[in-house]
C-alpha cells in the first residue's frame, strides 16, 4: 500500500538520524522562503515537494559512504552530487529553473509569459527530474525524467506526483530505476491533454505581474530590470508616483540603459510634463539612436512642446528606417495635422488603417 507522504518524510527523518553517512540532507528552511520563491516566478509547486523542501531542503542518499568521497574532489569536484540523485536546495532550485527559463526548455516555440517546468533533481547519468507549476491544473503534477540523445530530449513520466516519487527513491535507497509510469508516460502527451503551453502562455494581469516582481525583488534587490517591469505595471495601473520610484532605481543601478530612460519619459510625458519628459527621451536616443520606440516618443513630446519640425524629424528618420512603424506613423499624422498639412496626414491615416 502507498505511503502517504507525513510517513514517508518521517522514515527519511528517520533514516537520516540513523545512517547519516548515507543520508545527506539539509536542514529545515521557512515555508515563507519556498513561498518567496514561488511568487517571484508565479508558479506553484505541489504541497509534497513544498514539505520536502521544508524540512530538508534537498540532498541525496550516497552510494556509498562519505568518506569514500574525500578524495575525489581533484577529478569531481561535486564529489558525490555528481554520481547520486541529487535533489536540489531551494536556491540549486532557483537557478536550475532560471536556466531553464532561459532556454525555453521543453516549450516549443517564443519564451512564454509564465514558464512552468520546474527542475528538481539530477540523476548520476547527468539528466533531470522535474515537476510542473500546478497553477492552473487540475491535479498533482507527476514527476518527469528527461533523457538526452542525438540532439533532442524525450521525457518519460516516472511517478503520478511527488510522494509517490519520493517512496520509490527511500525503498530503492536513493536509486530509483525511472520506469514509465503508465500508459501516457510521456510528456509531451501530458502536455497537451493538460494544456501547459496554454497556461503558461496566459497573460498576466497588472496586480499579478506587480506581486511577482515584488517577490522576486526580495530574492534579488538589485535587479534593474525587475524595478522596471513593475514600474510599467504600476503605469499602467495608474499609480504613478510609485512606478516612478521604480523608474529611478531601475536608473540608479544602470544609468546606461536607454530603455530605463524611456520608460520614465514615457510616464513623465503622459503625467503632464513634457519639457521634464524631453530630457528622459533625449538620453534615450543619446544612447541608442537608432531606437525606434525612442524616437517616436521624443517625437510625441516635441509635439506637446509645440517643436512641430523637430518631431517631424524624429518621425522621418523613425519611417525611413521603418516605412510601417505605426507609433510613429500615428504621431506624424499628429504632426502634419498640427502644422496644417492636411493631405500629407490624410495619407499616414489611410496607410494606418491599411495595417489594421
Amino acid at each position: 500500500m502507498m505511503q502517504n507522504f507525513s510517513s514517508n518524510i518521517e522514515k527519511l527523518i528517520e533514516n537520516r538520524k540513523r545512517r547519516t553517512p548515507k543520508y545527506n540532507f539539509n536542514s529545515s528552511i521557512p515555508i515563507s522562503e519556498i513561498e518567496t520563491f514561488e511568487k517571484a516566478f508565479g508558479i506553484e509547486l505541489s504541497d509534497a515537494y513544498k514539505e520536502f523542501l521544508h524540512v530538508c531542503n534537498g540532498g541525496m542518499i550516497l552510494e556509498y559512504d562519505e568518506s569514500y568521497y574525500i578524495d575525489m574532489t581533484d577529478w569531481e569536484p561535486d564529489g558525490p552530487k555528481k554520481s547520486s540523485f541529487y535533489f536540489f536546495n531551494l536556491s540549486d532550485l532557483i537557478n536550475a529553473y532560471k536556466d531553464a527559463r532561459l532556454d525555453n526548455w521543453l516549450i516549443p516555440g517564443k519564451s512564454v509569459p509564465i514558464y512552468p517546468i520546474i527542475p528538481i533533481c539530477h540523476t548520476p547519468k547527468g539528466n533531470l527530474l522535474f515537476m510542473v507549476s500546478e497553477k492552473g491544473l487540475d491535479s498533482e503534477s507527476p514527476v518527469f525524467a528527461s533523457n538526452y540523445y542525438e540532439g533532442q530530449y524525450t521525457c518519460t513520466k516516472v511517478a503520478p506526483d511527488f510522494n509517490t516519487f519520493l517512496g520509490y527513491y527511500l525503498n530503492m535507497e536513493g536509486f530509483p530505476a525511472l520506469l514509465p509510469d503508465d500508459t501516457e508516460p510521456s510528456w509531451n502527451v501530458f502536455m497537451k491533454k493538460n494544456r501547459i503551453k496554454e497556461i503558461a502562455n496566459k497573460k498576466e494581469t497588472d496586480e499579478e505581474r506587480i506581486a511577482r516582481s515584488t517577490a522576486n525583488l526580495l530574492l534579488y534587490p538589485n535587479d534593474q530590470w525587475t524595478y522596471c517591469e513593475r514600474g510599467n505595471s504600476y503605469s499602467y495601473n495608474d499609480q504613478p508616483k510609485k512606478a516612478l520610484a521604480d523608474f529611478n532605481k531601475a536608473i540608479e543601478l544602470d544609468d546606461s540603459e536607454a530603455f530605463f530612460y524611456h520608460c520614465r519619459g514615457d510616464l513623465i510625458l503622459e503625467y503632464g510634463n513634457p519639457r521634464e519628459a524631453l530630457i528622459d527621451l533625449d538620453i534615450a536616443v543619446n544612447l541608442e539612436p537608432d531606437n525606434l520606440l525612442c524616437l517616436t516618443r521624443r517625437a510625441d513630446a516635441f509635439l506637446k512642446l509645440n517643436k512641430l519640425q523637430r518631431a517631424l524629424d524624429d518621425c522621418n528618420s523613425v519611417l525611413k528606417t521603418e516605412p510601417h512603424y505605426k507609433l510613429a506613423l500615428g504621431t506624424r499624422f499628429d504632426v502634419y495635422n498640427a502644422m496644417g498639412e492636411y493631405e500629407k496626414a490624410m495619407v499616414d491615416k489611410n496607410l494606418l488603417e491599411s495595417l489594421y
